[in-house]
């Protein structure tokens, strides 16, 4: 294979070695959740849209990190409870804290059996 060919190959396999990386996962995980939290700001209380914060659980879940998975699961605390007080109204604030903190309990479970999978 003549040299200038080589340095013509596609860079695809580099840029997802990188995205596959740690910091990349990490970078990704960031992202989606500013986006979730900011989709979850923006609709009213009562939407689901907090079922989207199991993305970055998942995400977290093929991270090589041991503290990936629990950072996460603060992480997602801490915008359940901002994306409640910053939403605008839309059903009963009590019911909506219902559906929160029931999510919350589901989170927290799925995310100590994916930990526990992972192993300790």
């Amino acid at each position: 294979m003549l040299p200038s060919r080589r340095h013509n190959q596609s860079q695809l396999p580099q840029i997802l070695g990188h995205l596959a990386s740690d910091v990349g996962l990490a970078i990704i995980i960031v992202l989606v959740f500013l986006a979730v939290y900011l989709i979850d700001i923006i609709t009213p209380l009562g939407d689901p849209v907090w079922l989207l914060y199991f993305i970055p659980l998942i995400l977290a879940y093929w991270s090589t990190r041991y503290y990936a998975i629990p950072a996460v699961c603060i992480v997602t605390l801490l915008f359940l409870i901002c994306g409640f007080f910053f939403s605008p109204v839309g059903i009963a604030a009590s019911l909506a804290l219902g559906y929160r903190f029931s999510f919350f309990i589901i989170f927290i479970s799925v995310a100590l059996v994916l930990w526990i999978k992972r192993g300790l």
